[in-house]
This record gives C-alpha cells, structure tokens and sequence, in this order.
C-alpha cells in the first residue's frame, strides 16, 4: 500500500495460511479523534435542532408513534424492530420530540462509526474517513434520515454495522465474531426485510472470492446460525402466521400500475424502475466521485484484482442479478429509492477499493470538504422547510395543525379516551399531542388492540368523504352517535389555506 495510508496491512498468506485483514495501532488517532468529536457535534446539533423544532410529525415519524402503542411481534408491512426501540426509549423519556429523535441520531452516529470501522482495513485511515463522510452525500441518506425515515435507518445502521463485523471476521474468524455476525444479520432481518438481498449478496461474494471463502467458511461458521435464528424466530412465526399482514402491503405498493399491463411491458418497467432508482440514489455521491478524480489530473487505473476489490465486484454482480430476477417475475411496478438503501450504501467504498488514487490524501480531503458542506447545509435545511416554504406558498406537513386539532377534541368530547381515524398522520399526531389518547386506524386488521369502548371519536379529513363514516358504523355497530361538528384550522407558520375535519363523539354501548 502507498505510504499515504499507514495504518492499512494486508496480511498475504503463506502457504497453507489463511488470509485476513486488520489494522496496526496507527500513529494518526489524534486525527481519527478529532472527526469522531466533528461526528458527535453534528449528532448533538441535529438532536438538539429537531428536538426544538414545533410543527406536525411527518408520515414516518407519525407511523412509529402510532405502532408504539402496542408491543407486538409483528406491525403488518413494517417489521418490528424500530418500534420495540421507539418504545422502549419512550418508556425512559415519555412521548415528546427529544425521545423521537434521540435514537435516530444514535443510529446515525453508529452507522458513521460502522462504515469507517468496515472501511479502515481495506483502504487505509484517510479513505475509511471519506467512505464513512459520503453517507451524507447521499440524499436518503444525508437528508431523508434526518427529516423523516426510522425503519429504514435503522436497517442502515444494522448493515453498516454487519459490513464491519464481515471485515472484522476475516482478520479473525472466532467463533464470537461468527455469533456477533449472525446476531446482526437476524436484527437485520427485523429491521426491514430487504436487508435479506444484502446478506445473500454477502454469502455469494463470500463464496466467490477463494481467499475470502478459505477465511469464512468452516465448521465455526456455524457458530452464526443460534444468534440469528434466536432473534428472528418469534417475528418470522408471526409472518408465517399473518402472511398477508406482513407481505401484502408491500407487495401492493411494488405491484402499484401492473394492473393490466402484459408481462413483458411489466418486466421491463421493472428493470427500468430498478434502474432509475439506483441511478437517482447513487448521482450525487458518484459525481463527487468523478470530480475529485478529473481533478488529480491522474488517468483512471482500475485496481480489480486484489480480494477487497474482487468482493465488491461480486456482492454488487449478485445483487444485480438478484434484483433483474425480481423484475423478471413481472410482478415489480414501483421501486422506491430508500429501498435501495441497503445495497447501494457501500459504493463509496468500493469506489475507493477499486480506483488507488481516490485514496490519495488530496482526494479525500476534497471528498471530506464536500461531504461537511452536504451535512451542513441538510442540517440548516430541517428548520428552513418548516419556517421559509410558506413564503414560496408551498405546503408541508409540518405545518398541519395536528395540535390545534387535539385541543378541539378535548373541547368536542372531553371525556373520551380512544380515537378512531382513517388517517395514519392523523393517528400518530393525535397521539404525539395528547399522549393519554389511544389512536386507532379505521382500517387496522381485526386483533392488532383492544376494541374501543366508553366515549369515542372518529376523526376523519374532510376530504375523506362519507366513506369512512360508513365504514366506521359497519366496523362498530353498538357505537351511538351524540354529536358531530365541523372542524376547521389554520395550516401553521404563515402556511396558505386550511384543513378541516368531520369531528364525532360516539358512546359505545356494552353490548
């Protein structure tokens, strides 16, 4: 390796050795301090930022407050993990923002911390800096993360973390490292379910490469299977269970505009789909890419053969071909791009695996300087969405006024306890304002709570129509009506226009 990365060894096997990788006491840890200090700040500001920011929950964060409600082990499309996490620091700090958000600057913090820890052993200190720094460059990752997604960064984390324990196993393949992977893999697993396409891309490419598979497999490989199937095994009897609950939602939404549609026209929208996601994921941090590098004047040198390099080509070939076999069920309608989250994380550090001159101490400043200023500027982006759109006349859901709305219904009905809505932001919102409410979707599945009782309100958008109140009168027949009004708000933060909602107490009688 060049003197520029010294902390970096490569262990070359001796005949009859196993090959691994690990990293020698660098004399540079003063540096590598530092940007974990830069990490911790940044973490701290976010925490602080959104924790002090008013407004209504987006759809994600809504979600998490609404699912938990319940402990269970299972929560229809969504796996459980998040929620168990969501609950469980709700529990210490009660249901306000900073409880919202402190895990999510954790999780972002150790997916950071992870990605540098899987990249220092294969490019050298610097790089491992760059590679981890360009998360923020991409846009789910940078922006998405901190404005809205919970499952998806906790699925994130969990695979930054299982590509540092795959590193971390080949410069010692013990039989605890064996079970700390296996442990990873099954909260991955939980997590989201398409953390499962990353794992089997990992298992291919570990086969794939001879001196990866001589490291990896052998009898302690075993050693992975106890911690992983201990984790997953309640929530997969649950899938087995309610299949449709866990699988159907998703389905519906890949297969969103395939109806009528023949088979070969749905496989090549699913190819070009998959495509444009990955291309719209990917853009940002690979033009950085191109540009740090037309900017050493230095001809692009292609570095394919070393092991590291052969690993990449491998996971990534697998899941390609993974992927196309998705599409070519004909099944695939809509991919979004956070569902590419997951695969497509690492390319930063492929790229610096494959092409020596991204590793050159310039290169990755400049990558570094960049990645800072993306951070940034996401970061004084959280506030300005909120308080700046609404000079641009333009509308977000923060702005919805979800707190207003609970103060009306205390007023409406003051005795009651249970809300029932067709609106999931609705759902979680309501509760996040009012905590002693219990929230209830008019279209959960039977069994996922208690069935409402005493005094009720079904709380409805105004543009939901009648619908749902019929709805609402078939699910519950032994609910009386006592009174209906409505509601009409302000959108807040200077937001044009109004919402209003079809607010109705109801008692239940015990029947």
């Amino acid at each position: 390796m060049s003197s520029e990365n010294p902390t970096f060894v490569s262990i070359v096997p001796r005949a009859g050795e196993r090959r691994g990788y690990e990293v020698r006491p660098g004399t540079q840890t003063a540096s590598a301090l530092r940007w974990l200090a830069v990490l911790l700040a940044y973490f701290s500001a976010y925490l602080l930022v959104r924790a002090g920011m008013p407004g209504a929950l987006d759809r994600d964060e809504a979600e998490i407050v609404y699912l938990t409600q319940q402990l269970r082990l299972g929560y229809g499309t969504q796996p459980p993990l998040y929620a168990w996490l969501q609950w469980l620091v709700f529990s210490v700090t009660g249901i306000d923002r900073f409880g919202l958000i402190l895990p999510k600057a954790i999780l972002l913090a150790t997916a950071y911390v992870a990605l540098y820890r899987a990249s220092r052993p294969l490019v050298g200190r610097d790089a491992a800096l760059a590679a981890a720094a360009m998360l923020a460059l991409f846009p789910q990752i940078g922006w998405e993360t901190l404005r809205i997604q919970t499952h998806s960064l906790l699925l994130l984390t969990l695979a930054c973390a299982v590509l540092a324990a795959y590193v971390g196993l080949l410069g010692k393949p013990t039989l605890a490292r064996y079970a700390w992977f296996g442990l990873l893999c099954g909260l991955g697993l939980q997590a989201k379910y398409n953390f499962g396409i990353l794992l089997a891309g990992l298992v291919c490419a570990s086969l794939l490469v001879p001196e990866q598979r001589r490291v990896l497999w052998n009898r302690r490989t075993w050693g992975a299977l106890p911690a992983a199937l201990l984790v997953v095994s309640p929530h997969a009897a649950w899938m087995l269970a309610h299949p449709d609950l866990a699988f159907g939602g998703t389905l519906r939404k890949m297969q969103a505009g395939n109806e009528g549609v023949a088979y070969l026209d749905r496989v090549l929208g699913g190819l070009a789909d998959l495509a444009t996601a990955t291309l719209t994921f990917a853009a940002l941090p690979a033009c950085v890419l191109a540009i740090v590098h037309w900017r050493l004047h230095r001809p692009v040198e292609w570095q394919a053969h070393t092991a590291e390099a052969r690993f990449f080509l491998c996971l990534y070939g697998s899941v390609a071909l993974m992927l196309a076999a998705l599409a070519f069920t004909g099944q695939v309608g809509t991919i979004k791009e956070r569902w590419m989250m997951p695969l497509l994380f690492p390319l930063p550090l492929a790229a610096f695996v494959l092409l020596p001159a991204l590793r050159s101490a310039r290169a990755c400043a400049a990558i570094r300087r960049a990645a800072v200023a993306a951070g940034l500027l996401f970061l004084a982006l959280l506030p300005a969405r909120t308080w700046l759109t609404p000079a641009f006349g333009m509308v977000v859901v923060p702005h919805h006024p979800y707190e207003r709305l609970a103060d009306a219904l205390r007023r409406a009905c003051p005795a009651a306890q249970v809300v029932v809505t067709e609106s999931l932001l609705s759902a979680g919102n309501l509760r996040f304002a009012r905590p002693e409410l219990r929230t209830v979707l008019l279209d959960a599945a039977p069994g996922t709570g208690p069935p409402p009782s005493g005094m009720v309100l079904l709380v409805t958008h105004d543009e939901a129509g009648p619908g749902w109140q019929r709805s609402f009168h078939a699910a519950y027949p032994q609910a009386a009506l006592l009174h209906r009004q409505h509601v009409r708000l302000a959108r807040r933060f200077g937001s044009p226009g109004s919402m209003a909602f079809d607010v109705g107490c109801y008692r239940f009688d015990a029947s």
